[in-house]
């Protein structure tokens, strides 16, 4: 499962959380995701994998954490929930999207194999026809 969200410069960011034991949100540099923010607590919030789900839970906050809109002290997450802690929103998913650059380069590899693979056909079609012309000739 992934976390998407944008830093605090603005980049869009992914957290993969298989094999991490846990992952804190908070405003302090201790924190695994730091959210430089006056309404975000300095240890916030925690996801642990917990009974083979991801579970978060509100560290006693002052604001407190929210998924889907709704105040949570603890919830299962599940792919597609919404993440809000303080001002920064966090999108659950199985697998991260694709940035514009990933997918230019996916495109280009594929555009890429197809003409290696336009180029085997007609070499084997120019093999055929000339295997078929030595044939005539004998």
């Amino acid at each position: 499962m992934f976390l998407v969200y944008l830093n605090a410069e603005g980049k869009r960011t992914s957290v993969h959380l298989a094999g991490r034991p846990s992952v804190t949100f908070g405003r302090s540099p201790e924190a695994d995701i730091s959210i430089p923010d006056a309404k975000v607590s300095r240890i916030h919030a925690e996801i642990k994998l917990w009974d083979g789900e991801y579970v978060i839970k509100d560290l006693q906050s002052r604001n407190g954490t929210f998924i889907n809109g709704t105040r949570a002290d603890v919830a299962v997450l599940k792919s597609g929930d919404v993440i809000r802690v303080g001002p920064t929103e966090f999108q659950v998913g199985k697998e991260p999207e694709k940035g514009t650059g990933t997918i230019i380069r996916e495109v280009t590899d594929e555009m890429d194999e197809g003409k290696k693979g336009y180029r085997t056909i007609l070499r084997e079609i120019v093999k055929s026809t000339d295997e078929q012309t030595k044939g005539r000739k004998s």
